[in-house]
């Protein structure tokens, strides 16, 4: 048994015991966090922040808030009360003075501070090392929970910062409750429609003081008349708002009223299924995300009713509890919400449950630096791995069509997909005009099943045309029925396309734009599944000429830069491929095909080792289907650098001989390449099976097989 001398011992002791070693960690943690956050780009996960920034600069351009869908050309008009309208003047005046970049510190910072209230929550200072390391496990949970939340950059962050903000004075800082009439103001304008939840809060801790002052009960949270004054002059917060009536309507008519079926069709608003509460999967990232979901809200169940039972549980908590578990009945985007209103109850019931219980210190001085440090790093290296573009990621954004549209049209009415519509009005000229976005405090139930039908049935698509007339027509890639309404119709013809969307244009009104950019040989729908090597020579050439046309338009378009490095790669002419699969990494480094082509071009330079990182990036990114051949052309580049190990090693990992969808040409290689590392066993399996399944047309396979099998020591059969 290995002993370990004293000294090292006495070194773990002074290093733990240190009194800044917490804090030291704790540094760790933050430096961990900023990092990760700062260096993580904005990312379209849905165009909500566009729809924000063009409501900001609406106000800034006219001194007043947008009261109507100024961006669209519905009728009748749509009004509405606007109730993020400082959010959306706060964020425009931060993207006109920094740019995204401003955009991405006013994230990491909201974020940040949300994690430091929550820290304070849970790990106040306490000689009791088993509070404190629970707490420290709940706080990494909770800023976990979040996090994919907070990398959205809508107002829901400054109400998660509110939410913390409001229950920590509450609980711990009574002599600075003054702030929270001035925080209510904020809160109102910033992010209005929460205003119950903000409400909620304080009603909390009202009812929590009356019911002790009724009982006539000391305690610590009672509170002097000044306290009870300025806690109740936060209700009338909400009065301090453009306009009150709307901002109290709000929350019941988006809910009940005009888009009361909006969680049919909007993920965050789906309604929760209480059995996957009982799930725990936490195996990859979402699943980790997922599980502790279900985790805050079975424990926070649990510590109610343990709470209760024995007589413990505090008014504010028990009311608190309530309203979350009535959020969470509402939507599943309520759950942060959860999270957040349970903290108080958590933090409450640690101190409690571990009173009168101690960790030996060497055990926390071990579990600390794993929870503040280790565990975190793991979690955020894993999350924000293959960076996209920064500081803006395209990748989700319909920037093709936007760029051809400023460049080519001078205006018009634009049919388009309600999930991409809060970035077409922003990055698009002011003569251009939507149908509608995803503000579903202004668009109804009926304007959506209209805009999202319209391209996906011929009658509504009738019906639309005839009521509006649309100039444009951007159709999602995922839409290829509606190339048949398009050519039923006959007035529209697709002019451009990228890597999200097909753009139509009406020939009449737009007959140059149609008679130059029309796509008479590509299929937009389908030009990632072109066979290029299966094209005539003249059949190449027609596709490039329409692909060169859009790539002179938009040099970053990914549709046109795929094409052409592909032609180029199948004509060898390596070196023309490589610009365009080289903007293809540039502008879109997290999508795996720029890579795959980069690698193709320079495997047919026979630049082999290049070659090798290139497809492994692809393939770690998740272009494993064999028709993309990556996997295929990684073994063959292994092959060349005689690396015969790696690549038995990529066969076997993508070629299973037993699947019936397995190819007999790859289990051959796989055979052929175990019999090069010494498994002639596995060979000989490998190869008969690949014999089995190999056509009696196919005379070179034949031919092969008989002969791997020969060398091999068998006879073919």
């Amino acid at each position: 048994m290995i002993k370990i001398p004293p000294i090292y011992g006495q070194i773990y002791e002074r290093i733990t015991g240190h009194k800044y070693y917490l804090l030291s960690l704790i540094s760790l943690f933050s430096l961990i966090f900023l990092y990760y956050l700062l260096a993580w780009p904005i990312v379209g996960y849905d165009t909500d922040l566009w729809y924000h920034l063009s409501g900001g600069r609406f106000f800034w351009q006219n001194g007043a808030i947008a009261q109507d869908a100024f961006f669209s050309y519905i009728t009748p008009p749509k009004s509405w009360y606007n109730y993020y309208w400082l959010f959306q003047v706060i964020i425009y005046k931060i993207f006109q003075w920094s740019g995204y970049y401003g955009l991405i510190v006013l994230r990491c910072v909201l974020y940040f501070l949300t994690a430091f209230v929550a820290y304070r929550f849970f790990a106040r200072r306490s000689a009791n090392t088993a509070q404190l390391l629970l707490g420290i496990f709940l706080f990494i949970a909770c800023v976990t929970a979040i996090l994919f939340r907070e990398l959205l950059v809508r107002p829901h962050l400054f109400s998660y910062l509110f939410i913390m903000v409001f229950l920590y004075i509450l609980e711990f800082r009574r002599d600075k409750i003054w702030l929270l009439p001035l925080l209510g103001i904020l809160w109102s304008n910033i992010h209005g429609i929460e205003y119950p939840v903000m409400l909620a809060i304080v009603f909390a801790y009202l009812a929590e003081i009356y019911y002790l002052q009724y009982k006539k009960k000391s305690s610590p949270y009672s509170a002097d008349g000044k306290t009870k004054w300025l806690l109740i002059a936060v209700f009338y917060t909400i009065f301090v708002t453009p306009r009150v009536i709307e901002l109290i309507q709000t929350p019941f008519a988006v809910s009940f009223q005009n888009a009361a079926y909006q969680h049919l069709y909007v993920a965050e608003l789906q309604n929760i299924s209480w059995a996957n509460i009982f799930v725990f999967a936490p195996v990859t990232l979402n699943g980790l995300i997922s599980s502790l979901h279900n985790m805050f809200v079975l424990l926070t169940v649990l510590c109610f009713l343990i709470s209760l039972w024995n007589r413990q549980l505090r008014v504010s908590h028990g009311i608190l509890f309530c309203c979350g578990i009535f959020l969470l009945t509402r939507h599943a985007r309520f759950t942060y919400e959860f999270i957040l209103l349970s903290v108080p109850l958590l933090a409450h019931s640690i101190r409690l449950t571990t009173a009168n219980f101690q960790l030996p210190r060497r055990i926390a001085g071990l579990a600390l630096p794993v929870l503040l440090v280790v565990i975190p790093l793991l979690i955020f290296s894993n999350f924000f791995k293959n960076r996209p573009a920064y500081p803006l990621d395209a990748t989700s954004l319909p920037t093709g069509i936007v760029n051809f549209l400023n460049s080519q049209a001078k205006g018009g009415r634009i049919l388009n997909e309600p999930n991409s519509g809060g970035y077409l009005p922003w990055a698009l000229g002011a003569n251009f005009k939507i149908f509608m976005d995803m503000q579903m405090s202004i668009f109804s139930d009926t304007d959506f099943a209209q805009a999202n039908n319209a391209t996906s049935n011929a009658n509504v698509f009738q019906h639309f045309v005839a009521k509006y007339d649309p100039s444009f027509i951007a159709v999602s890639l995922n839409r290829p029925l509606f190339k048949k309404i398009a050519a039923r119709d006959g007035q529209y013809v697709p002019v451009c396309f990228d890597h999200k969307e097909v753009l139509y244009a009406k020939k009449t009104r737009y007959a140059e734009i149609a008679e130059q950019y029309e796509l008479k040989i590509i299929d937009p729908f389908a030009y990632r599944e072109i066979q290029y090597t299966e094209q005539s020579a003249e059949q190449l050439q027609l596709i490039e000429d329409e692909a060169a046309k859009i790539y002179n338009t938009d040099q970053t378009n990914y549709g046109a830069n795929h094409i052409l490095s592909s032609i180029y790669i199948v004509r060898r002419q390596y070196d023309q491929a490589l610009p365009h699969a080289a903007n293809i990494i540039s502008y879109y480094p997290d999508m795996s095909h720029g890579y795959a082509l980069k690698a193709d071009a320079l495997f047919g330079k026979g630049q082999y080792s290049q070659a090798v990182l290139l497809y492994s990036k692809a393939l770690q990114m998740g272009q494993a289907a064999r028709e993309n051949n990556v996997f295929r052309n990684l073994y063959a580049s292994y092959v060349k650098t005689k690396e015969y190990r790696e690549a038995y090693r990529v066969l076997a990992k993508y070629v299973n001989p037993f699947d019936p969808n397995a190819d007999y040409k790859d289990i051959y290689d796989l055979g052929m390449s175990a019999a090069t590392v010494g498994k002639i066993r596995e060979a000989k399996m490998f190869i008969r099976i690949a014999g089995m399944k190999t056509p009696a047309a196919d005379q070179e396979y034949q031919q092969k097989i008989r002969e791997g099998l020969t060398m091999l020591g068998e006879e073919a059969k």
